[in-house]
């Protein structure tokens, strides 16, 4: 399975967009802060027929340590949640 990474990303955008690699560095570069900021004020990013992000909280709970195998409590902790967009998951799974 191949994996797409930043800088082929910022390629593809500057090719699809006719733009330089600069200003479509710039443009990812700004959207993921965005995307990022927004998140970490509590926010959900919608992207119409792709996805939403949302920030969410996980709630504490009692686990067992690997090698110890005794009961640990794990903290709450805040996570980031993908919900696919209906459109998005019918052409996945055409």
């Amino acid at each position: 399975m191949e994996k797409l990474n930043k800088n082929e990303i910022i390629e593809l955008v500057a090719e699809k967009a006719h733009l330089s690699h600069v200003d479509a560095k710039a443009a990812i570069d700004a959207t993921f802060d965005l995307i990022t900021d927004s998140l970490l004020k509590g926010e959900s990013v919608n992207i119409k027929n792709f996805c939403v992000f949302e920030s969410k909280m996980k709630a504490g709970r009692k686990g067992t340590h690997p090698k110890k195998h005794t009961i640990i409590e794990i903290k709450p902790k805040r996570t980031v949640v993908l919900h696919l967009s209906k459109e998005f998951k019918a052409k996945l799974n055409k």
